[in-house]
């Protein structure tokens, strides 16, 4: 949106008979457009200066006397100039100001336009290494249960009722006699079981250990005697089996908004305590004590044996069942989805890498917003005076790590952190969706903390010229973005989380007349509108869900620039006023922004300990439960 004009009415229609002609010559920027970005040093600035009633009052370069941005510069013949001006990265938005001077009547005319130094990020495009996701030691211990949950583990399909652990062995052997004892052993009902199943992560270097633990391992044994071997029920229990196993997570290549889980070579099995109760028979024999040790000779490597064997296979996917089942718990993690109808829009995070070290996983994401227009849940349907904007600005920042606590040194399951070039997608996303449009019809104009109705008679204390048109002419102030606001990675200016830049707010006055043949609408004046905030994130305790709460600027942080001027009225004092009021509606108005929701984990719930910047990331440190 590069002028914002509305020529060829006001000084031909007089602008009502109670208005005097104030001036029909204009200045207007025609390059660079509102909301480029420019990563060079300076920018050329071209345009035109014009009369809107050429066959009435026609242009003279004599009588014009054109500043950009304070500085002069010459008007050709025909009314275009151009000029180079220096940028400056550090304030990123850079207004540059045309003002034009009709010496003869005193009259000014101003147009504005806003470029943005620095980089940007194309609309569809990813912001590289926007996001990160952490998950600690303790937040692995959290997972743990939902992992088991996903591994059936069928102890007795592994080993069955009726299989032969001893075959007809001898026993007790008669030398030139024979055999004087033999045995045969198999599986009895009741089938093996365990009492409980779990898995034990520990992220190391690389990779992380997983030890499934079977706890209370039971086997019902029968023991058919001949000779001196006697015939007898045995159930032998363990008091634990431990399987231990390495797993490395990489981003998934069919689907990189998922992790993939390999296993590092097999898993290794081992018992612990073993311990023996004779259920039915005679068993005190002394050749019983060397049957057991045989017993438990062969049927240890039989059950180690089905249950490496067991989780050791792969499945079509290549899986094995560990590996499987912490995928699938990881693509619960999965940050990427819709973000709630208050957003309306959807977030596209495919990971660029995922790394074990021994205080947890980190798991780092490029990033998008995409915004779903239409008329239905979750989608976008703007107001007619949203933007469409093509960028957004970037921020080239370090991807953080992470340490065992926050930074105010509070123990977390879990961290998200989002980069300024990330929020500023969100933020684009949302100007798009109608952000900051509004009609505000009261203001507290006097600072009395009490908004007063907006109408002709108020306003004209500081625009006489309104006056005429009745002191209860109803009046609004009509605003409309024209790019949109972001953050640089700074803390805010009283020290929040962040510093909100907005910056070329159209600003529209406008006064409802009655002219006796019915209501005419007055636009009084146009001004744009720069201000920095400062931007926190609160939790709403009811749903958990985040919200952005903006520090009211104070009136050294906002500007104001009158660029339309129908009624020919001196501005200066309006804009000098404007700082101050806008603090009082800002907040609200950029707080329309909605809560962020937070993601859920597999089931389990976010309880946020701590909002805070991680180097220059915004981040969310919670615990899981």
């Amino acid at each position: 949106m590069t002028n914002f004009h509305r020529p060829g009415a006001r000084c031909s229609l007089l602008l009502l008979a109670l208005l005097a002609l104030a001036g029909c010559m204009r200045v207007e920027i025609e390059d660079p457009d509102n909301g480029t970005f420019i990563d060079e040093p300076t920018v050329i600035v071209s345009g035109n200066v014009y009369s809107i009633v050429p066959n009435t009052v026609q242009l003279n370069p004599a009588d014009m006397y054109l500043e950009i941005n304070g500085s002069p510069v010459a008007i050709g013949p025909d009314g275009s100039y151009s000029t180079s001006i220096l940028l400056d990265p550090n304030k990123v938005f850079n207004p540059i100001e045309a003002d034009v001077v009709q010496v003869s009547k005193g009259f000014v005319d101003s147009d504005r336009v806003v470029v943005i130094a620095g980089d940007s990020i194309e609309e569809g495009d990813y912001s590289p290494q926007s996001i990160a996701l952490q998950i600690n030691a303790s937040g692995l211990d959290a997972l743990e249960p939902v992992i088991s949950s996903l591994v059936v583990l069928d102890i007795p399909s592994l080993v069955p009722v009726a299989t032969e652990i001893i075959s007809n062995v001898c026993l007790v052997d008669g030398g030139f006699l024979g055999c004087l004892g033999r045995a045969t052993v198999t599986v009895m009902n009741p089938a093996p079981s365990i009492s409980s199943f779990g898995v034990d992560f520990a992220p190391q270097t690389n990779s992380v250990a997983a030890n499934v633990l079977l706890n209370n391992f039971d086997i019902n044994l029968a023991i058919v005697g001949s000779g001196v071997v006697p015939t007898c029920g045995l159930n032998l229990s363990a008091n634990q089996l431990s399987l231990n196993g390495n797993y490395a997570l990489e981003p998934d290549g069919t689907t990189p908004t998922r992790v993939d889980v390999a296993q590092l070579g097999s898993v290794n099995a081992n018992f612990i305590n073993f311990n023996q109760n004779f259920t039915s028979g005679v068993c005190d024999v002394p050749v019983i004590g060397d049957l057991i040790q045989l017993i438990i000779g062969n049927v240890e490597p039989m059950v180690v044996n089905g249950l490496q064997g067991f989780l050791n296979d792969t499945d079509a996917n290549g899986n094995t069942p560990i590996a499987g089942a912490v995928e699938s718990a990881l693509a619960g993690v999965d940050i990427s989805g819709p973000l709630g109808a208050a957003l309306s829009a959807e977030l596209d995070a495919p990971f660029f890498k995922v790394q074990e070290t021994p205080g947890g996983i980190t798991l780092g994401s490029d990033s998008r917003f995409i915004i779903n227009f239409g008329t239905g849940p979750g989608q976008c349907n703007p107001p007619a005076n949203a933007p469409d904007l093509t960028a957004s600005y970037h921020v080239s920042q370090t991807f953080p790590s992470f340490g065992a606590t926050t930074p105010g040194g509070t123990p977390y399951d879990i961290a998200i952190g989002i980069s300024s070039s990330g929020f500023n997608q969100l933020l684009r996303s949302q100007v798009e969706c109608g952000l900051l449009v509004a009609s505000i019809n009261e203001l507290d104009i006097f600072g009395t903390g009490v908004p007063l109705p907006l109408t002709a008679g108020l306003l004209s204390a500081f625009v006489p010229q309104l006056a005429v048109l009745g002191a209860d002419a109803p009046a609004q102030i009509d605003l409309a973005p024209t790019i949109a606001p972001l953050i640089t990675g700074a803390p805010g200016p009283g020290g929040e989380l962040a510093l909100l830049k907005l910056s070329q707010l159209y600003m529209k006055v406008l006064v409802d007349y009655e002219n006796g043949a019915g209501m005419v609408e007055v636009d009084a004046a146009d001004f744009f509108l720069d201000a920095e905030l400062g931007i926190d994130l609160t939790v709403d305790p009811g749903t958990g869900a985040l919200n952005f709460a903006l520090a009211a600027p104070g009136p050294t942080y906002v500007t104001a620039k009158a660029v339309e001027n129908p009624i020919g009225a001196d501005l200066a004092s309006v804009e000098a006023l404007l700082p101050t009021v806008v603090g009082t509606f800002l907040p609200a108005l950029a707080g329309g922004l909605g809560s962020f929701p937070l993601p859920s984990f597999l089931g389990l719930s976010l309880d946020v300990v701590e909002v805070s910047r991680n180097g220059e990331m915004l981040t969310i440190y919670a615990d899981l439960q």
